[in-house]
This record gives C-alpha cells, structure tokens and sequence, in this order.
C-alpha cells in the first residue's frame, strides 16, 4: 500500500523548478561540480540540496519562453516532465519566470492544438484585455481616492499623478503589489514619498557627484518629511 501511494505522488510531480542562479558557487549533490553563477541549478530553491543541468533529467528538453500561456499550459500537459526556469532580477530583488523546459514532442503537439483555436481565444482575449483596463482604471482612481484622504491638502490633481506612476502595470512598483492593492496605508505613504523625492527635491540631480544613493536619500529627507506634513495639514 505504501509503495502504491509513492508512486502515485511520484506520477503527479511532473514540475520541477530550475534556477539561473545568483550565488557565486553550488556544488552538484550528484556529480559532485561546482555550479557557477548564472548556470541551471534543479532543486525546490536555491537553498535546497539540487544538481546541475547535466546530471538532471531535462538534458535534451526545449525551453518554451514565457508569454503565450496557451502554449505553456498546453506543452506542459503533453510533456513528461516540466522544468520551469526561473532567472534572478537584481533591481527587483526576486527570482522571475523566463520560460519552462518540455519535450520537443510536447511543443509541436501543443502548437498545433494552439493553431485549432487560435481565433477563439485571440477574441476571448481580447474581451478579457478590456475588461481589465477597466478594472485597472478604477484601482487606479481608487488608489488616488485614498491618496487624497491620507493627503487632503497635496496639490490639486497630484494625488492621480501619484496613482497613475506607482499602480503602473509591470513596473514593480509598489502599487503593484498585493499590500497597496489592499490600500495598505504604508504603500499609500511610500508611493507618496516616492512622488516627492523626484517631483519635489533635488532628488534626480545628485547622482553622478560621488554619494551613494543611501547618502542622498538621508539628506533629502527632512525635506520629505516637511512637504509630507504640509500635505497632511499638520
């Protein structure tokens, strides 16, 4: 019965991540190699026991690149396996998904499933494309709402300029995140305070002077802080 319920576990866990990593040096757990910066390390993360891509079950696998979400539903399901890859954004401090790794088979099959209903889903998405630029629309006038409760005395308009900068789709910005979706009053202040550390100081216009970016924003602060105060009604 046991060996019957491994197996059946086994059968399921057709993904397995594998990361472009940003470590200086992995070592293989098989063979034993040192895994350089930016080479396939396969493992659940980084800090989990893994191996190198060679000594990994992908070797002879395509990568499928991110973006067409058809094809990678649809390549996965026809794939023995799955390897999802993900690589290091070092201005966003996160992994991100570039792509998976599936059998050439899964692909050719996928891409012809695809080009079945190709004009169905084009129109289904182009409803769904509308639909949420509305729905986009409205956080954003929602989110500078808050902005004005928070700011009720900030310059006329300011607060959906606020709104429009930090809720800009994948820009990583904070009101894109699931806490300022929330309007979280701490994202609600950091997307202000961001606003005002290039609209209102001298921000902008001290790189390039030899001070680091920390020195900078230290010494524009107490301006921040007075403007935001002004802008509270304090």
């Amino acid at each position: 019965m046991q060996s019957e319920f491994y197996t059946r576990v086994l059968l399921a866990t057709t993904s397995q991540n594998i990361f472009l990593t940003k470590k200086e040096k992995l070592r293989c757990q098989n063979c034993s190699k040192p895994i350089p910066l930016g080479k396939s390390f396969v493992a659940e993360s980084e800090k989990h026991k893994g191996v190198c891509f060679n000594c990994s079950p992908f070797v002879g696998y395509v990568m499928l690149p991110a973006g067409d979400a058809a094809m990678t539903r649809r390549s996965k399901k026809y794939s023995t396996l799955c390897g999802v890859v993900w690589a290091w954004n070092q201005r966003r401090k996160r992994y991100e998904r570039k792509g998976q790794l599936v059998e050439p088979s899964a692909i050719e099959k996928a891409k012809i499933e695809c080009a079945k209903d190709q004009e169905v889903r084009v129109q289904k998405n182009k409803k769904a494309a509308v639909v949420r630029a509305q729905q986009d629309r409205l956080y954003i006038a929602e989110f500078a709402r808050h902005v004005r409760m928070k700011y009720p005395y900030c310059p006329e308009n300011r607060e959906i300029i606020i709104a429009q900068h930090a809720c800009q789709k994948y820009s990583g910005r904070v009101g894109r995140t699931a806490d300022a979706k929330e309007f979280d009053a701490k994202m609600i202040d950091l997307a202000v305070i961001a606003h005002i550390r290039h609209i209102e100081t001298n921000y902008d216009n001290e790189f390039g002077k030899g001070k680091r970016k920390k020195e900078i924003r230290s010494s524009i602060r107490p301006d921040i802080d007075q403007i935001l105060k002004k802008w509270k009604g304090l």
